[in-house]
């Protein structure tokens, strides 16, 4: 069986999935100059299924923020994040280009303790393909993580859809 490299690895950005960093943390310690642009950021209700998830009433509610994450200009990943209202009253009002989702949580005392994440190939959708600067039918890695602080909350859930010709992802495994 071949083993073709579909892209040149020098040139992606790495990342490692053991670490518990958000996006502007990692292309900073990358070297990389991270940019967001939001593209929707509003309270919704959370309905039956995100009701659960976060342990909330459905008529709760949650901010989505959809955005758009850049490396030194250029698409990298297209993020879905959904946060429940009441940990995080302000989001609102709270400029996301000049703080980070993880340094907004640490502004409200939340301490973020582990994240559980999947991950599966996916062909995008025409108009997110056009926004992470992809052809339409080429797949994504695609992301879906639940993140908890340290009293167990589970305080994030985020759809996340990463170009696989610009950042691949390493795992660590040790001897139990």
């Amino acid at each position: 069986m071949s083993n073709k490299n579909f892209g040149n690895n020098q040139n992606k950005i790495q990342r490692n999935m053991d670490d518990l960093k958000g996006f502007t943390q990692t292309m900073i310690e990358k070297d990389l100059v991270p940019s967001i642009r939001i593209l929707n950021k509003y309270l919704r209700e959370a309905g039956n299924l995100y009701a659960e998830l976060f342990g909330i009433k459905p008529d709760d509610y949650l901010f989505y923020i959809r955005r758009l994450c850049l490396a030194n200009d250029e698409p990298v990943s297209l993020e879905e994040i959904y946060i429940p209202h009441y940990l995080v009253p302000k989001m609102g009002g709270i400029n996301l280009n000049m703080f980070s989702i993880y340094e907004t949580y640490k502004m409200f005392g939340i301490n973020l303790y582990r994240a559980d994440e999947t991950l599966d190939l996916v062909i995008p959708d025409k108009s997110d393909a056009k926004l992470l600067g992809i052809k339409e039918d080429v797949p994504t890695l695609f992301f879906q993580s639940t993140s908890y602080d340290d009293l167990g909350r589970v305080i994030e859930f985020n759809k996340n859809y990463v170009r696989g010709d610009k950042c691949n992802f390493n795992v660590h495994f040790f001897q139990a």
